[in-house]
């Protein structure tokens, strides 16, 4: 039987525009059977989108609470999605033991280039993309991307996260401009990337949110690389990445008969704490 699931979201303790509550209250209006509350969590530097480390206690329990209210009309989880840098963001096993997660969400936005110790953010303006890109690698976009997808595996071998968020969102700012996507060494990227997901039994998202937001031509990952990825048995499930009620449900068709004509015929859903295909 179709479930309508939405594991990927967000709300004004971190970068979102509506409260929890709100959240949870539109999902159950818009029939979702199963909403995750997924916040960005701290790193140990400064950035303008993540829950501050003082606000996660408030967050646990304010989830919890939601989570026991609404049990009735709506399976309600708690999440982060957590960020790694080298170095530089808490270990997932440290807010798993804090917090109970159900579930973790392992993204990247800020790519570490190793030689000079620079942070390079992948999301937002653009032109502050490429520029800080120009900077921080010295225009050499082979060493940027590589050095992307190298911290997505580290990622998921030291960490282990769940959910695999956006994978290639790097190319949001840059294909196209300073690369194609259909090049070989990044198609080789791709394949040692998708190699340490399936060995790590991690599922991929499909987030529609470069899509919706008129950001990108396709979801995160592509059509190309969720082939690749269907050829390998790795799971995956539909995310929009919400930031507001009205996005929660956004563009989930459209992947939907992305991933159908990539192949697959399942996602995967979390309940009783555990992940169980059903069908897309």
């Amino acid at each position: 039987m179709h479930k309508k699931l939405c594991y990927h979201t967000h709300n004004n303790y971190c970068d979102g525009k509506n409260t929890i509550e709100e959240m949870v209250q539109n999902a159950v209006y818009q029939d979702i059977s199963h909403v995750g509350i997924s916040s960005h969590a701290p790193l140990k530097i400064f950035n303008k989108w993540s829950i501050s480390y003082q606000q996660l206690e408030n967050y646990s329990n304010e989830i919890d609470k939601i989570k026991h209210n609404y049990s009735n009309k709506i399976k309600v989880f708690k999440s982060l999605e957590i960020d790694y840098i080298p170095n530089l963001t808490y270990t997932f096993n440290h807010f798993n033991e804090l917090m109970k997660l159900d579930y973790t969400i392992g993204s990247i936005h800020l790519v570490l280039n190793k030689s000079n110790n620079k942070l390079w953010f992948i999301d937002g303006n653009k032109e502050e993309c490429q520029n800080n890109f120009k900077s921080i690698f010295s225009s050499n976009i082979n060493n940027a991307i590589t050095s992307y997808y190298s911290q997505i595996r580290e990622m998921v071998r030291t960490q282990k996260p769940n959910i695999i968020g956006h994978l290639d969102k790097v190319v949001m700012n840059t294909a196209g401009d300073f690369f194609n996507e259909a090049e070989d060494w990044y198609q080789e990227e791709i394949k040692k990337t998708l190699a340490v997901i399936k060995e790590n039994n991690a599922i991929i998202e499909i987030n529609t949110r470069g899509l919706y937001k008129n950001k990108w031509h396709t979801s995160f990952p592509s059509p190309n690389i969720l082939k690749m990825s269907n050829k390998l048995n790795i799971p995956i499930v539909i995310s929009s990445d919400a930031h507001s009620i009205t996005e929660l449900y956004e563009a989930y068709n459209l992947a939907k008969d992305i991933a159908l004509k990539a192949g697959y015929k399942h996602q995967m859903m979390f309940d009783n704490n555990k992940w169980i295909k059903i069908i897309l």
